[in-house]
């Protein structure tokens, strides 16, 4: 049997893109009361406007008498900068041994294995023989 050593290797790529999220839904409050004054054009009585963070109402009447109402928000969506990784799979990649084993120390190898069996085996035999003497007497 050829003993060949495995590479492994692992191949990552960062991509960068910009990535989309919505923005959570804003809104503004406006709340008015509007009358008549004796010559019968609206006058405006008073005025509340509770502007969130990215929508701002605007309120006016004209001398018209006409109600003017104007609402500025930001985009509901923006773009961040995002890294997305992906990691292949490992590949082994097997390369050449530098120096053969030599007969020998390949039969030293696979006789090695069956040395160290025949020492725990004997080993065994031997405490075995000892208790069993032990007992007899």
């Amino acid at each position: 049997m050829k003993y060949v050593p495995v590479e492994s290797s692992v191949d990552s790529i960062v991509v960068e893109k910009l990535v989309e999220v919505q923005l959570p839904p804003d809104s503004a409050t406006i709340r008015a009361l509007l009358e008549c004054d004796e010559n019968g054009k609206v006058v405006l009585s008073w005025l509340d406007i509770a502007n969130s963070k990215n929508a701002q109402a605007q309120l006016a009447i004209d001398s018209l008498g006409n109600l003017l109402a104007k609402m500025r928000t930001q985009q509901d969506t923006i773009y961040l900068p995002s890294k997305e990784v992906t990691v292949t799979k490992e590949v082994k990649v097997p390369y050449p041994v530098e120096k053969e084993l030599t007969r020998w120390q390949q039969m030293k190898l696979e006789l090695g294995g069956w040395a160290f069996g025949i020492i725990i085996a004997f080993a065994l035999i031997i405490v075995g023989w000892m208790i069993y003497k032990s007992r007899k007497k």
